[in-house]
Order: structure tokens, then sequence, then C-alpha cells
């Protein structure tokens, strides 16, 4: 009797860890963007409904070579840091599967990847508009200083899918703790 309840209790707790889990998404990146890919990838459950995720990518290469290493030294003196952190929302339905797709100030509408002008858009899509790989909702890293959307703007015959990265429970913060000398 005693161990069927321990057993009970096993497979209670299993099913409570996979009802709960985090559904992190898929990225989907250009192949020629892999030296500056992604390094780790926080999340944080700020309420039932609402999940943060942040994105540390290695770095960000501005298109013009020139221009890439003013660029890296200003990010390093304003931001403490080169390696490049990006945040969105997932919204999630009382069952645990997205509502909603958030992209505060890193949306990238529809950018190319090496434009270098309004790049920080906003927008927020319904999970019918996301594609899905495994219920994980797939993201596009659209240009070179990381901005998301749901759809490619870059040729997917160059694509390079990411299911598995370095992942740590944390807020947006908690990257630039440990990612930056500033804080």
């Amino acid at each position: 009797m005693k161990r069927f309840i321990v057993v009970l209790f096993i497979i209670i707790a299993v099913l409570g860890i996979a009802k709960n889990q985090i559904p992190l998404p898929v990225f989907s990146t250009p192949v020629f963007d892999q030296k500056n890919g992604i390094i780790e990838v926080f999340y944080k459950k700020l309420d039932s409904s609402k999940i943060s995720i942040t994105v540390v990518f290695k770095d960000e290469d501005h298109p013009c070579f020139l221009v890439d290493i003013l660029y890296d030294v200003y990010r390093y003196f304003k931001y403490g840091r080169v390696a490049d952190i990006e945040t969105f929302n997932l919204y999630l339905d009382s069952s645990g599967h997205i509502k909603t797709v958030e992209f505060p100030g890193v949306f990238s509408a529809s950018h190319k990847f090496k434009d270098t002008k309004d790049l920080h858009g906003s927008a927020q899509f319904a999970a019918n508009k996301l594609s899905f790989i495994d219920e994980r909702p797939v993201i596009y890293v659209n240009t070179w200083n990381h901005m998301f959307g749901i759809e490619p703007s870059f040729d997917k015959t160059k694509e390079k899918l990411l299911f598995d990265y370095p992942v740590a429970q944390g807020s947006r913060l908690d990257a630039e703790r440990k990612y930056s000398w500033l804080y």
C-alpha cells in the first residue's frame, strides 16, 4: 500500500509539473546571424496569465562595419554590456495555452534584416496569428538588432530553428545583472 501511495504521489507530481510547464518559444533566426546567437533565455511568470521572456544574444552587429565598432563601444558604456537583451511577453489562458504574444518596443514589423531606421515597434497578436511547433510559438528574429516578429522578414531557406537553448528562471533585471557591469 505504501508503494502505491508513493507511486501515486510521483505521478501527480509529474503531471503537475508538466501541466505548469512554460511554453517557451522556438526561435527562428537567419543562419547568417548565428555568430550573434542566443546565449540564454530568462522567463518569469509575472502572474497567472503573463510570462516575461527575456532573450540574451551574444552581440548585435550594425550592418556597417565601421558604425558597428562605434556602436559596440557606445553600448558597452551606456548599457554596461555588448550582449543584446530583448524582452517580450506571453499571455496564457486558464489552461496554460498561449492566448497572446506582446512585443513592447521589440516588434520588427516589415523591416528587413539590414534596415537601420525606426526598428523598435510594438505590437500584440492573438494565438491564431502565430505559428506553433509542438505547442511552442515560433518567434522570428528579423533584424540585426534582434527585433521579433510572427512572420519571417528573411528568406526561409536561410532559416535556423532553435528548439534548445540555455534557460534560466528570472526577469529582465536578472539578465541585466548577469550580463551588464552596470548592475
